[in-house]
């Protein structure tokens, strides 16, 4: 049952989406009163100290295959988050999603650009409606743009070249691995910025913070191995869910209004995944048998 779920791309990147938005829940409830470094910090911390804790005893080696593309993903990666926190805290936590996920675009981009990855006519349009989907949903239009914009907008910038890099080591690395190096160069990015902003937290919020880095933890190993079977582009949309899902923790913890446009972005948005999931399925399909 564990590992047709896991063979599923569908299946792992919805649940990877749903933990990305408790953790957007988590990172509310923490801002302002803990600073941005602090927070990546700690992810980056308790990822890294669980992965070693887990695989050092199994004396499984950490050293990875094309362990230069690795590194770029992990500081990639890195820049990613950075920028989303940062976001985060100088607009809306919607306005700041939106703009983050923007990184479909980028991703099918660097995904031709780099590797010629081609995109049908209807993974195009099917894309188009997710953005679509996304921009009803949260109604990016509706505040001024300021530094937060610029901050999101280079989150789904990062992250697209991100997603498109995790597919290609996929096929040569665990997610494990992956994610480890992106813990490692995560930590030291952060270290010093941590070191010139620390503020002490309370015991609260450092609980908080180490509930925080296992939902991390968790939720990355599951996108990494989600883009085992998906496509750049495909699982890139399928992860718009997270903003369904942060949507409905508003309405339940924040009692925000659900609005019609909220109904509506959320069926584009969720639409839009489940046709590329499909497409995507029945190409392996066609092309699995042309072989036989």
């Amino acid at each position: 049952m564990v590992r047709l779920f896991l063979a599923s791309g569908l299946a792992v990147m919805v649940l990877s989406a749903f933990l990305f938005a408790i953790s957007n829940v988590v990172i509310k409830f923490l801002s302002p009163a803990v600073a941005v470094t602090e927070i990546a910090f700690f992810r980056f911390s308790v990822g890294g100290i669980v992965l070693l804790s887990l695989l050092l005893p199994r004396g499984i080696s950490l050293r990875g295959n094309r362990t230069s593309v690795l590194l770029v993903r992990g500081f990639t990666g890195t820049l990613t988050f950075l920028c989303l926190l940062k976001s985060i805290s100088l607009i809306p936590l919607a306005n700041a999603l939106v703009l983050f996920y923007t990184f479909p675009v980028f991703a099918a981009f660097f995904s031709f650009l780099l590797f010629r990855e081609p995109l049908g006519r209807g993974e195009i349009i099917l894309i188009g409606v997710g953005l679509v989907g996304i921009y009803i949903l949260l109604e990016p239009g509706s505040h001024q743009f300021n530094w937060g914009d610029l901050f999101g907008l280079l989150a789904g910038c990062f992250a697209g070249f991100s997603v498109v890099l995790i597919q290609k080591l996929r096929e040569t690395n665990g997610p494990v691995i992956i994610y480890f190096y992106y813990c490692l160069v995560g930590g030291i990015v952060s270290f010093p910025l941590f070191l010139k902003e620390f503020r002490m937290p309370g015991s609260g919020q450092i609980l908080l913070l180490i509930v925080l880095g296992l939902i991390f933890l968790v939720a990355q190993l599951l996108m990494t191995q989600g883009f085992k079977f998906c496509k750049a582009s495909e699982g890139s949309v399928i992860l718009m869910s997270e903003v369904v899902f942060t949507g409905i923790a508003g309405v339940v913890i924040f009692r925000d209004a659900l609005s019609t446009g909220f109904l509506a972005g959320a069926f584009l948005t969720l639409g839009s995944g489940v046709g590329l999931n499909l497409i995507s399925r029945k190409f392996r399909r066609s092309e699995i048998s042309w072989k036989r």
